[in-house]
């Protein structure tokens, strides 16, 4: 299935709580979750595995739902209870969807360990090279991400405010590390020096 840009009510539309959920196939979806204008956000991919249904906002203190909202026009498969009954004589199809869904909560450690870094800039380098290493292509010029960030959702990513990312990029841009090319992002260079610090533990 097809999903545009924009907005994303996952709604009763995709939910079957007996299957697997669904797996993104291209395009690229941003999770929301916050109050007063101030959102965590969560970039998934190719690759990932979504259950949209699934929340728990609703058994919290004060409930709260999800905000969905697709960035790149999406494709995802639906892996419903259906697909589960065909894929139960072969183990190793549910493994590799487990292996996916662990995945995601490594890829949000690494997000949560990007984040304490007390400089933005420093964010924004690390969380660069941390989507590169997902979903980067290593070119002659460097490693391109094809991923539509804009400085606002960026500022999500990173817990920052946008005119701290803007100026932040611009001094990433100057020191010849990180530069725009349309809608995709050029990394020059090497990652940062201790970024295989967020690997530690």
């Amino acid at each position: 299935m097809t999903i545009p840009k924009g907005d994303w009510d996952p709604g009763a539309r995709y939910r079957d709580p007996d299957g697997y959920g669904l797996f993104l196939l291209s395009g690229f979806v941003v999770r929301r979750v916050g109050r007063a204008g101030r959102f965590g956000a969560e970039l998934l991919g190719p690759g990932d595995l979504l259950r949209p249904w699934q929340s728990v906002g609703a058994f919290a203190s004060r409930p709260f739902d999800p905000v969905w909202s697709v960035v790149a026009p999406a494709e995802v498969a639906l892996l419903d209870a259906a697909f589960a009954r065909r894929a139960a004589p072969y183990p190793t199809v549910a493994v590799q969807l487990v292996d996916r869904a662990m995945l995601r909560s490594r890829h949000l450690a690494l997000a949560l360990a990007i984040v304490q870094q007390p400089r933005v800039d420093r964010r924004l380098h690390w969380l660069f090279w941390h989507l590169a290493d997902r979903w980067g292509r290593t070119g002659p010029g460097g490693v391109t991400i094809e991923v539509p960030l804009t400085h606002s959702l960026l500022g999500e990513l990173v817990a920052a405010r946008r005119p701290s990312v803007s100026t932040a990029l611009s001094n990433l841009a100057a020191e010849g590390k990180v530069e725009r090319d349309g809608r995709s992002w050029l990394l020059r260079g090497g990652p940062p020096d201790d970024y295989e610090d967020l690997a530690v533990g």
